[in-house]
């Protein structure tokens, strides 16, 4: 019994340490399951980056830069084409530690990648100066031997890096183009690697430069330059990653410490309002111009009037983002579209009689008796070619660019209407068009004392705008009277989201019977007055040509021959679709808005009837 009692006793505390180490066992293993959940699943992407190499890394930390797109109509959809994007390019670089004949080495390399264009720069430089002090004419000589000693001086370079055993990493090119690559890669150089890089790539030398702006540098950091580049960077940068693990002292992660992985968000898509046939057109028409004319620069842009959206805008001169570090003079870089303020001439005239017409003071069938001139005492203001046209209506006004006729106008308002007009069509102040680096012009000649001021404001003289401004100024004309934010950007797509940007209305300036009488006005510009040149088969148009003086730096006038010609006008009459400023600086043949833009004008103009099949209405 005693025995029977032991044996039971026995038995029940054997369960008992059973059932204890069962739940020991349980719990052990629930831990150890949450554990590897945690670690595999919920933490899996950080000890997978953790265990990747370094260009893994990279890609997990670093985000890829945004694409910019134009779009394009094909059939009667719109589809969008990359302008900006990136592309992966080898790199090719040295471990001189491993390099066991530097020379040998140094020659064989040299031979794959020749010179870089920074000591190509440096020959021409060297051969220049050679040549300048060079007392025979056997030029051909001196640059052969002003290359090889660029050459000789590079692989002795080169040598020396490479004996610098100490070095662990030696940069030997970027970009490397794929034939040059395999050329090397085949070569087998014991001490030379390579690896990809993504950079950024403008697709299209013929599109316009200054609109994109560039990926330049600030120290080891890039970051977007002007244009769309600077004025979107935060955008297009997207955000980068990031990685952090806890260490024992032998440099080994704790896997029970704090360890996470922040991933990367990939910059953002811009597609654009602009076009690219037609972007294209614009940028062909204004190069042909300014060779034809032999003009310094010019502008050119295309808006829709209804929405501000911009369908076009090309400068020159330009410069190829690709290329960016070649430009020598850093104010090529800004967009002149909307960066380089100007004395606008008689396009502004469209501004004063739209003011005078929406004040309720002159009509379009108003008259008044030119005499030529009007007399400030110290300052006589006459017409263009000292011309008298007697009676004349303020239509005529407008034909003939009279400028006495617009002083007239701006009489019947007064001085203070006529510059709360000029701020409401916004000039003096920023269009707020998504491009770095806008400017305001001035206006300022409109605060001070006398008449004079304001008269010469009139027919665009004594202030400065952009082209932006003017073209913003003149869509609110010609659209109903409706001031519309220019804008260049159409859509924004992060992570796939499309966020679509909307039209802005900003005011009403002038009222919807006041832009009717101004588009009838302008129509007759073109069709019976200066702009001829602007007329266009089968479609009425209407717009304002204008020849401006080009300011000094002491305050005056350059001679007669340095002019700004330009053009501004719309198409078709009924419902304007297209609206365009062509700036042309400083021609040497030809002195005429006329002569000059009204061409570019009716080019890229008919271009645009005909690529957005919009019906005749003539």
């Amino acid at each position: 019994m005693t025995v029977y009692k032991s044996l039971k006793t026995e038995v029940s505390d054997n369960r008992g340490r059973i059932t204890v180490l069962s739940v020991v066992f349980l719990i052990v293993s629930v831990v150890l399951a949450g554990r590897l959940f945690d670690v595999q699943i919920l933490r899996g992407a950080f000890y997978t980056a953790l265990a990747a190499d370094q260009h893994e890394i990279y890609q997990k930390l670093f985000p890829e830069r945004g694409s910019i797109l134009a779009q394009e109509k094909v059939g009667d959809k719109s589809v969008s084409y990359p302008l900006v994007t990136n592309r992966a390019m080898h790199v090719a670089y040295a471990i001189p530690k491993e390099i066991e004949d530097a020379t040998s080495t140094a020659e064989q390399v040299l031979a794959v990648l020749g010179l870089s264009e920074e000591d190509r720069r440096a020959v021409d430089d060297l051969a220049k100066r050679l040549r300048g002090n060079a007392t025979s004419t056997d030029f051909l000589e001196l640059d052969k031997y002003a290359e090889q000693t660029i050459k000789d001086a590079t692989k002795n370079e080169l040598i020396n890096v490479f004996n610098q055993k100490e070095k662990s990493y030696y940069l030997l090119r970027e970009r490397l183009e794929d034939d040059v690559f395999e050329a090397l890669k085949k070569s087998q150089l014991k001490g030379i690697g390579f690896n990809e890089k993504s950079y950024r790539f403008y697709t299209e030398k013929s599109l316009g430069g200054q609109l994109f702006g560039f990926l330049g540098y600030d120290g080891d950091d890039r970051s977007g330059k002007y244009g769309l580049e600077g004025y979107y960077d935060q955008l297009l940068s997207g955000r980068a990653g990031e990685i952090f693990s806890e260490q024992d002292v032998l440099g080994n992660v704790i896997v029970l410490g704090k360890n996470y992985l922040k991933e990367k968000v990939d910059g953002a898509d811009l597609v654009l309002t602009i076009n690219r046939p037609l972007q294209y057109q614009a940028c062909q028409s204004l190069r042909k111009s300014l060779d034809q004319h032999k003009s310094k620069s010019g502008s050119v842009i295309v808006m829709e009037p209804s929405t501000g959206k911009i369908l076009a805008m090309c400068s020159f001169p330009d410069y190829d983002p690709n290329e960016y570090n070649k430009v020598e003079d850093p104010s090529v870089y800004n967009v002149k579209a909307i960066n380089d303020a100007y004395e606008p001439g008689s396009i502004f005239k469209a501004i004063t009689m739209a003011a005078a017409l929406d004040a309720g003071v002159v009509a379009p069938s108003t008259t008044y008796t030119d005499t030529g001139v009007v007399d400030y005492v110290d300052y006589k203001i006459r017409n263009f070619e000292n011309k008298v046209y007697g009676l004349s209506t303020m239509t005529n006004v407008l034909e003939y660019s009279i400028n006495t006729g617009v002083i007239f106008a701006m009489r019947q308002m007064t001085t203070k209407v006529f510059t709360q007009y000029v701020k409401a069509f916004g000039f003096g102040d920023l269009t707020g068009i998504d491009l770095s680096k806008e400017t305001t012009g001035n206006i300022a000649n409109l605060s001070r004392k006398g008449e004079i001021n304001t008269a010469t404001a009139t027919f665009g003289q004594g202030i400065s705008v952009t082209p932006i401004q003017m073209l913003t100024a003149f869509s609110a004309i010609v659209n109903g009277g409706k001031l519309m934010k220019p804008y260049v950007v159409d859509q924004i797509i992060i992570d796939g989201r499309i966020k679509q940007i909307k039209p802005q209305e900003l005011k009403q300036v002038i009222s919807p019977k006041t832009s009717l009488l101004m588009k009838g006005m302008l129509v007759s510009v073109v069709e019976n007055g200066h702009a001829k040149k602007a007329q266009i088969a089968g479609w009425r148009v209407g717009g304002k040509t204008g020849t401006a003086q080009v300011p000094d730096k002491r305050g005056g006038y350059k001679s007669d021959d340095s002019i700004i010609g330009s053009f501004v006008g719309f198409a078709p009459f009924d419902n304007p679709r297209i609206a365009i400023l062509v700036r042309v600086d400083e021609p040497i043949e030809g002195k005429l808005g006329e002569t000059v833009a009204a061409p570019v004008f009716t080019e890229v103009a008919k271009f645009a009837l005909e690529y957005y099949n919009i019906p005749h209405d003539k």
